[in-house]
């Protein structure tokens, strides 16, 4: 073993203790009841990841933090992946609509069994991607599903397959359509090119995923940089920031109903949680709304 690195885990800590070694980080705890019973619903570690924005070095984190603004960020935090959730749920059922429409159609009702009906590079990939969604078949409890399980002997037309489906499940069949069929689909958002959506469902998957399992995004890059349209380009959005993955939403969420509530519910959470978001830390401009609520000038329906 490398000298340099402990070998052994540390022991565990009372609450008690954590609140010392955040004391003795310089960080301001106004009542210590209330902490205790912060630290017995959120663990310890998982609210350190907010205080990453305010360390100054390993010891020491920024003057005048307190430990009850940390807990408000966290909060906000926990706010932003709910309503992430709730506008990924209109992209994620509106894409299993629209490409499930368009398979079945071309190919026929049971078009995902054919492997000559995608672009697959390798007969691997096609058939982990088949074994994984009669798996989701067999396991769903959905009635429709069950409907087909007993009175089509397990057959399954496309539009059923396609609702047992994960987003990122989702996201691979789309990436393996053929390209004549990709722009079908790039067409109902008014896209010029296909390659886009490639990049924007795979990126919105592991946000989507990283919001389903609690995990932090605030003060976090994409691990998957989102391509830029050209809009996003000319406003200098980053590829890698929260704002840059809710920017593509903008076309991706047609109704405009639906996405201007939604826009006015996010305005309301930030302007809520303004005493300790830094919107820089999520890739947010200050005009952000105005961007957010403009219309697209790059797309074909403009």
């Amino acid at each position: 073993m490398d000298g340099n690195h402990e070998t052994n885990l540390k022991p565990p800590a009372t609450y008690t203790e954590m609140l010392d070694k955040f004391k003795d980080r310089g960080l301001i705890i106004q009542d210590e009841i209330k902490a205790v019973g912060i630290l017995k619903r959120i663990n310890y570690y998982r609210l350190t990841g907010y205080l990453l924005p305010y360390k100054l070095d390993e010891n020491q984190y920024r003057e005048g933090t307190t430990f009850e603004n940390i807990v408000d960020l966290y909060h906000f935090d926990m706010r932003l992946r709910s309503l992430l959730l709730d506008i990924f749920e209109y992209v994620e059922i509106s894409m299993r609509s629209l490409i499930s429409y368009h398979l079945a159609h071309k190919y026929g009702v049971e078009c995902y069994n054919e492997p000559v009906n995608f672009s697959f590079r390798k007969s691997i990939d096609y058939d982990k991607f088949i074994s994984k969604l009669y798996e989701e078949l067999d396991r769903s409890k959905e009635i429709f599903v069950s409907h087909h399980k007993h009175n089509y002997r397990q057959r399954y037309p496309i539009w059923v397959a396609v609702e047992v489906l994960s987003f990122s499940s989702l996201s691979i069949l789309y990436t393996n359509m053929k390209p004549e069929d990709k722009r079908v689909i790039c067409k109902q958002f008014g896209l010029k090119t296909n390659k886009l959506m490639d990049s924007w469902l795979h990126s919105l998957c592991i946000l989507r995923n990283r919001c389903a399992h609690f995990s932090r995004i605030y003060d976090t890059k994409l691990t998957h940089q989102v391509a830029l349209t050209f809009d996003a380009q000319k406003l200098k959005i980053k590829p890698n920031t929260l704002f840059g993955a809710i920017f593509t939403l903008k076309y991706l969420v047609q109704d405009q109903t639906t996405w201007s509530s939604w826009i006015t519910e996010l305005n309301s959470l930030l302007d809520h949680y303004n005493h300790v978001c830094e919107l820089y830390r999520i890739g947010f401009p200050e005009d952000w709304e105005n961007y957010l609520r403009s219309i697209p000038t790059d797309t074909s329906y403009t």
